[in-house]
Order: C-alpha cells, then sequence, then structure tokens
C-alpha cells in the first residue's frame, strides 16, 4: 500500500477572515490561536467563558500538496482521516468530497478522480456545534438536563465532555485529534483481521482470519496471507494461506506459552503477530498488532449473596483495583505519547490493575491500549454515551454509530489489556428521569441490552459485554443493586454522608466513588498568581466544576481535622481527606474479597487545572491517594476495621498461591514506647481474604491513652517486612500529636537524591516538597514511627547543583498545620457547608429518598 502523510503545517482561518494563521493537523484552533498569540490560555483565571465563545464560529483549515506518480497510477486511493472533530466539510480541488459529523470513526473516501500530481488543495470546513444541537434541540429535544454544561449533547457525536462537566471546561474545540492521508492500493487490501485464541493445558491456538477488499471480484489475481507470529523471546511462527472467497485464515500453534497477566500476578507477556497479503510474491497490503496470550471472563453467576460479578484471569479471580480515566487534556493532540507513558506506568507503580475508560470521552489511543498492554493495566472500556438518553429511534443516527461501534471495536480487540466493553455511563441509573417518554426509553433500552449487544459479540466474541455502568444486567433489574452488577456509589461526597458508611455498603464491585481534594499549588499558581486565595474567591471557584465542590470539600475537611490557615496547608488536608476516603472504602471491600471483587475510584486524571477526585492533577502531581494506593493495593495486604474499642484485623491474599506468612501487631505511643505486641503465623489461602486477630484496647492499652497510641501493623515473609501500615485508634484530631522533630540525612547517587528522615516523636502524615522536583517521590504523605528512619528516593533534574538541593527541600506533618478560628466555629461552618444552596437538596435526596 502506498501513503502519503497529510500531517503537519495547515492554514488556519475563521469564517469571518479575522484569524489567518499557519495551524497544525492533528491539532486544533485553540491551541494554534495560543501559539499565535491571538488568544490567552483558556486555562488562566477565569477565562474559560471568553474563550467558550470562539467555538460560536466555523473555522477551515486547508493545504497544498503534491503527490508521488507511483501514488496516483494506483487503482484506488482513498482519503483516510481519524479523529475528524466533528461537523466537517471536506473539499479537494474545489470538489465537495465529504460532509461528517461524527469524531470517533475512521473515515474512507475514495479520491483518485480528483487528484492530480502537483498543487493539489484541500480544505476542510469545521461547524460550530452549537447552531447544530440548538436545530437538532428544537426538531427533537432531548427532555433532561444534567446540569453539568451544555443541553442536548447527546445529539452529536462529539466528545461529550467538551461540553462541559463537574471537573471540565465548556470548550469544545475543531481540527483532527487522530491522524489524515492518502492511501493507495490496486487490486486488493487488508480489510480487517480477527485472531481468536483457544486455549488448552499448555497450548494456545491462534486462529487468525484475514478479511480482504478486493476492487474487482472478476479478476485472475491470486493472493495469499503469509503470517508471522514472534514470541516475547524470538521466536518465530510462520505459516501461509491461499485467499478463498475473500478470506485467508490459518492455524497458528504455540506450545507452553508465555501467558500475560494483569500487574501483579506475572508478566506482560506480548507477541508480535504480522499479516502480510502477497500476490505473486509482492506484498500488497501489511497488518501488524501486539497480543498477549491469557483469558478473561467476567463472571456474573449465582451465588449466595446474589449474582457474582468478578473478572478471572486465565481462570485467577482478581481483585480490580484502579480509577475511572477521562481525556488527559482539553485539547487532546496535546497529549504526547511520554504523557500516556507517564499515566500508565504510575498505575502500575501504585499497584492499580485496571482503569476505566469514561463513556464522556474518547475510544482512546494506540498508544494508549499499546501502553495498558506493556504495563498490564486492565481496560473497561465504555463506549461513548454518558449520562443522557440519545436518539436511538433516529436511523440515521443509529447508523452513525453502528460505523462507529464497528470502527472501533476492530481497532481495539487484539489488545491483552482489553477487559470488557461497557455500553455507557449512567444513563440507567438516571433512566426513571426520562422514563415517561416511552419511545425515548425504550430506544435506550434496546440499545444498550440488544443491539450493541449484537454489535460487539458479531465483531469480538471474546471480550466481555456489559450493558452500563452502573448496572444489574437485565433491563428489568435496577441499576446500583448491592447483590449483583457494579454500583456508581456517591452517598459519600453528593450524599455527604460521612466516609464510614461505605461500611453499611457491600457492593459486588464499585465502578466509581471517590472524594475531592484541591489540586497541587502547582497547578494552582498555573492559574491564578494571587498568593493566598480563599476556596471561595471568583478564580478558584471558576476551576471548580461540581455544584458546591469547595463548600464540600470544607464540610469533609472539618469532619477530620481543623480548618486550617492557609490555602497551601487546605491542599494539603484535603488530599488527605480523599486518600482516606478512598482506602476506607477499598480495604472495606477487600476484607469482603469474594462478594466484592472491585474498587475502581473516581476519577484518575485531571483535563485541566480544576479542583476535583483526581489522583494526579493536571500537573502530573501525585495528590496523597496516589502514595497510599501503592500501599493498600498491595495483593499480599493487611487491613485493620477500628471501631470504637477494638480493632479487627484482615490478611488478604490476592495472589492464586497460598502464603505462609507472619502477623505482626505493635501498640506503642507516639515516644516509641512499646505498650504491646503480638505475632501470628499464618497459612493464607489463595484469592482469600480472612479476619486472622481481634484487638481489644481496653485490654492491651493497660492504662495508656488512645489518643497518644499507634497500631502498627506488619507482615513478614521469610523473614522480610512485605508490608506494614500505621493507624491511629483515634480520629487524627483527636490525638495528641505534636511536633516530631524532624531531622534530615540527603545523600546523592548520580542523579537520585535519597533522603532519610527520623523523629524524635511519631510524625503523622510527613509530606515532603523539594523545589524544582516535579516528578513523584518514592512515597510521601507517609508516617514516621518514633526513633524510626523513613528513607524515600527522587529524581535530581539535570539543572540542579546537589550542593543547593538539601535547601530546596521542605517537610512538614499534620502537627505542623496552622489552624485558624475554634472548635465552636469549625462545627458552625459544617454545619453552613450542609445547608448551602447547592449541597442540601442532594443530601435530602441521598439521605431520605
Amino acid at each position: 500500500m502506498n501513503r502519503l502523510d497529510l500531517s503537519g503545517v495547515w492554514d488556519l482561518r475563521d469564517k469571518e477572515k479575522q484569524v489567518q494563521v499557519a495551524g497544525q493537523l492533528p491539532g486544533c484552533n485553540y491551541l494554534d490561536l495560543m501559539k499565535h498569540g491571538m488568544i490567552e490560555d483558556p486555562f488562566w483565571g477565569e477565562n474559560e467563558k471568553e474563550m467558550t465563545k470562539l467555538a460560536e464560529k466555523d473555522y477551515e483549515y486547508a493545504r497544498e500538496f503534491d503527490i508521488s506518480p507511483e501514488l496516483l497510477l494506483e487503482e484506488r486511493i482513498e482519503l483516510v482521516i481519524t479523529g475528524l472533530d466533528t461537523l466537517a466539510e471536506i473539499i479537494l480541488n474545489n470538489k465537495i468530497i465529504a460532509s461528517t459529523d461524527n469524531v470517533h470513526r475512521t473515515y474512507r473516501f475514495s479520491v483518485k478522480d480528483y487528484l492530480k500530481e502537483r498543487d493539489n488543495h484541500i480544505k476542510i470546513i469545521f461547524r460550530s456545534p452549537f447552531p447544530y444541537l440548538e436545530e437538532k434541540n428544537q426538531k427533537d429535544k432531548i427532555p433532561f438536563s444534567s446540569g453539568m454544561g451544555v443541553d442536548g449533547i447527546s445529539h452529536i457525536r462529539k466528545v461529550q465532555c467538551h461540553f462541559g462537566w463537574d471537573w471540565g471546561p465548556i470548550l469544545p474545540p475543531v481540527g483532527i485529534t487522530g491522524s489524515i492521508e492518502l492511501q493507495g492500493y490496486s487490486n486488493a487490501k487488508i480489510d480487517q483481521v480477527t485472531v481468536i485464541q483457544r486455549h488448552e493445558t499448555n497450548k494456545v491456538s491462534l486462529i487468525i482470519n484475514a478479511k480482504l477488499f478486493e476492487l474487482n471480484t472478476t479478476n485472475t489475481f491470486t493472493y495469499k496471507v503469509q503470517i508471522n507470529i514472534t514470541s516475547p523471546q524470538g521466536k518465530k511462527y510462520i505459516t501461509e494461506s491461499q485467499v478463498s472467497d475473500g478470506c485467508g485464515e490459518a492455524v497458528v500453534e504455540i506450545l507452553n506459552p508465555e501467558l500475560w497477566w494483569c500487574n501483579g500476578l506475572g508478566n506482560q507477556s506480548l507477541y508480535q503477530v504480522e499479516v502480510s497479503l502477497l500476490s505473486q510474491e509482492e506484498e500488497l497490503d501489511h497488518w501488524n498488532s501486539q497480543i498477549g496470550l491469557r483469558t478473561i471472563v467476567l463472571d456474573t453467576t449465582k451465588d449466595k449473596w446474589g449474582n457474582n460479578f468478578r473478572f478471572l484471569i486465565n481462570g485467577v479471580p482478581i481483585f480490580a483495583k484502579g480509577a475511572d480515566w477521562i481525556p488527559s487534556d482539553s485539547f487532546i493532540s496535546r497529549t504526547s505519547k511520554e504523557d500516556l507513558e507517564f499515566y500508565i506506568q504510575s498505575a502500575h507503580q501504585v499497584n492499580m490493575n485496571m482503569l476505566r475508560v469514561w463513556g464522556g470521552g474518547y475510544y482512546e489511543s494506540e498508544d494508549f491500549y499499546d501502553l495498558c498492554d506493556k504495563y498490564g493495566i486492565l481496560v473497561w472500556q465504555d463506549f461513548c454515551f454518558a449520562c443522557a438518553p440519545y436518539p436511538f429511534y433516529d436511523v440515521d443516527f443509529l447508523n452513525n454509530v453502528e460505523a462507529e461501534v464497528r470502527d472501533n471495536i476492530r481497532r481495539i480487540r487484539h489488545h491483552a489489556s482489553l477487559a470488557l466493553w461497557c455500553g455507557n455511563n449512567e444513563i440507567e441509573l438516571i433512566a426513571m428521569m426520562w422514563k415517561k417518554n416511552k419511545r425515548l426509553f425504550e430506544a435506550n433500552q434496546q440499545f444498550f441490552h440488544d443491539t450493541l449487544a449484537d454489535w460487539v459479540k458479531s465483531e469480538d466474541s471474546i471480550t466481555p459485554y456489559w450493558p452500563g455502568s452502573p448496572n444489574s444486567g437485565t433491563k428489568d433489574d435496577k441499576a446500583n443493586d448491592f447483590n449483583k452488577g457494579d454500583t456508581h456509589l456517591w452517598q459519600i461526597w453528593h450524599g455527604m454522608m460521612p466516609i464510614e458508611h461505605f461500611r453499611k455498603m457491600p457492593t459486588r464491585f464499585c465502578s466509581e466513588f471517590g472524594m475531592e481534594s484541591l489540586p497541587s499549588m502547582k497547578a494552582i499558581q498555573s492559574f491564578t498568581d494571587k498568593k493566598e486565595p480563599s476556596i471561595f474567591d471568583p478564580v478558584m471557584l471558576s476551576h471548580q466544576k461540581s455544584k458546591g465542590g469547595n463548600q464540600k470539600m470544607l464540610f469533609y475537611l472539618l469532619a477530620k481535622y481543623r480548618n486550617p490557615s492557609k490555602l497551601e496547608d487546605f491542599v494539603y488536608l484535603s488530599q488527605l481527606v480523599q486518600s482516606e476516603t478512598v482506602r476506607e472504602a477499598t480495604e472495606e471491600w477487600k476484607r469482603n474479597f469474594g462478594r466484592c471483587n472491585g474498587a475502581i475510584y473516581w476519577q484518575y486524571n485531571d483535563c485541566w487545572p480544576v479542583a476535583s477526585w483526581a489522583g494526579i492533577d493536571y500537573q502530573k502531581q501525585y495528590k496523597a491517594v496516589m502514595y497510599k494506593s501503592k500501599q493498600f493495593n498491595s495483593l499480599l495486604s493487611a487491613s485493620v476495621d477500628i471501631t470504637k474499642d477494638k480493632a479487627a484485623v484482615y490478611v488478604i491474599n490476592e495472589y492464586p498461591q497460598v502464603h505462609k506468612v507472619t502477623l505482626n501487631c505493635i501498640l506503642e505511643d507516639f515516644e516509641g514506647n512499646k505498650i504491646w505486641e503480638k505475632n501470628k503465623d499464618i497459612e493464607i489461602g489463595a484469592t482469600l481474604a480472612a479476619k486472622e486477630l481481634d484487638i481489644s484496647f481496653s485490654e492491651t492499652l493497660k492504662g495508656h491513652k488512645k489518643n497518644n497510641a499507634v497500631l502498627v501493623v506488619s507482615i513478614y515473609e521469610e523473614e522480610k517486612v512485605i508490608f506494614q501500615q500505621t493507624r491511629l485508634i483515634v480520629p487524627d484530631k483527636e490525638a495528641l500529636l505534636s511536633s516530631p522533630h524532624i531531622t534530615r540525612k540527603l545523600k546523592v547517587e548520580g542523579n537520585k537524591g535519597v533522603l532519610t528522615l527520623s523523629a524524635k516523636k511519631f510524625a503523622r502524615y510527613v509530606y515532603v516538597d523539594i523545589d524544582g522536583i516535579d516528578t513523584p517521590l518514592s512515597d510521601n504523605y507517609f508516617d514516621i514511627r518514633s526513633g524510626k528512619d523513613y528513607t524515600i528516593t527522587f529524581e535530581i533534574p539535570q539543572n540542579i547543583l546537589s550542593t543547593e538541593l538539601e535547601a530546596r527541600i521542605n517537610i512538614k506533618s499534620l502537627a505542623d498545620i496552622p489552624n485558624k478560628g475554634n472548635r465552636l466555629e469549625d462545627k458552625r461552618l459544617r454545619m453552613m457547608m450542609r445547608l448551602h444552596k447547592d449541597n442540601f437538596l442532594t443530601w435530602i435526596i441521598f439521605k431520605f429518598i
């Protein structure tokens, strides 16, 4: 196949010709206008509202190009575009080629008749989505408003969160997010390839089928496909197959296969598959992919609680741990492969094994799925429908969606990381809002339970399908059932219930829950130069998209801590609250491993600098929850369920093997004096959680004060500490914490810094910030026991001299945070946050309805 890449410099202008600049495709209008200084950064200050007006204009990208004689001689030449965003008219050499309306599709247009060797001119006119939506809504108004951005957006197959969400701005760009090229071929090309795995003991058979697109089925050419498979160790498997009835198929047997496992359970072994289309030994076309040899099953069989909801990888049941992925930037072409690797590698490093690609964004890029394959991160893939009903009764709309669905299944289905196709996000959860509209209600039910399920099965017979999230599996069952299916649990946050309420929600699998926090000071300083803005300052509120969000953050912060005097301490404390929320929920569900089989928190990342539920902010700064995830997501871990006078200690083994370990529990005071100790040898079964110890504080403290004691739980395997957690046995704000007098020792080993800290008294949530170091530290927000050392490491950028490094290190702990007001004022303020106009109604709904 002959190709010509058309990416690069394009001329950008708006309809009124007020803008005429050199643009870039792939790219978008906002990035090009910023690059040329024609607009301010939409993320800065309160610019978003003014910058939204740019999306009300039409734009045009244009360029000229030449093509080679060899390409022009091909029998068929196609213009192939991915990520065409969204309402576009394509004009080639003054001929209208097509009009498009779906950013999620791969478009192919036959253009040979319009091309010449020199001075070709292509122009793409991008229409504003707002007049289109206004017209659609006048003809067929969707009877539902999410209240988070622009209404009626389900009429348009554009990224839904471009029109605002409760964490994202209203900045709908136009441009190309994928690729644009000419593809020329003669006689035939590979249309699609399927790879089906059949697993037996010590053997995997790969059934590889290549389906051709032939220009002339009556010609006398004979074709064959050549299949070349390379194992992770470099072993080659080569076979050929003659093409018959437009297909070539072969079976390749791999003995003693190297299986692909999700993070923590084994290696991410990947096989390279190459398929070549040959005619008279000349290669006409080529297809390649990486695959992992693995089985994946979604088990929803009946059990004693209802119906299971668990994933099995190679027959091993797993506890899914991770977060919900949203688009990594409001202007997605700005995200590089290196950016994606940071995010996916980070998930791997904090012991996650799953990311849920949320349905209000994109079907992600090839780089994203390749990296998930590489790092063992399973992908729960939502189809791109979210939080509103869609007009599936419209035949043109339905046909458009079908093309989108088939395009993306064929693109993604071979990835080892792909664990689930999921119909939508939260549509059935809120379907009661439009149930009286029978046509709309029934069309959405039929689509997600029947039509989409059939399309998925016809394109991918291996990967499980689930109708929506949350869902209970059938049309007749209500979403968010604790005994079947998956759940979204927002009683904590939207319902303003206490964090401990998670103990009353024995879900089978939670695919959304969470707690907001402020982003890092680096992220805040990227949108304001105010030195100490209040959380209710207009600029802070413009970067908070959840109604009443900053009030809710303060409400939850005051439940655990005193009201801090400084913004940077509010950042610190809000992130601790978020971290403890996710830990509390995850550990509760892990203690019930078997009944509950997944904890996926909302959300993993941000698309702009904002107060949100993200674990990593827009500046790629880890929040506290990311550091803590590494501990509570450990595959062999302990969990302490603390009530008023006792603690129950559980050991959780996510491995498919039995482990012999020693459980060690110590109670000590904040000066390091041991109060009580217990050791217990344990043989913990595979994929099992078990309560191993009950601790009565009235018996073990022996007169010592609970507010001056810390419980240290460790797991030893072969005399090595493989897990350790410290827990206070009273709420943090009741503990008698005082200045821990932390001392430091710094060593530099090449480009690595080694920082060892020690504390005279127990230090709670030690936070280390190093000016100029933006990459994650090996740990942060950690406790230091009295008289013990704690060592962390970090990368040193080349522009920082080792001699100046010590002065850049700032350290604080919970005891160092200055407060304002008094406890009575904190209580009054907390009540005011609950009674706030944006919070009171949701609290009533969750509490009583």
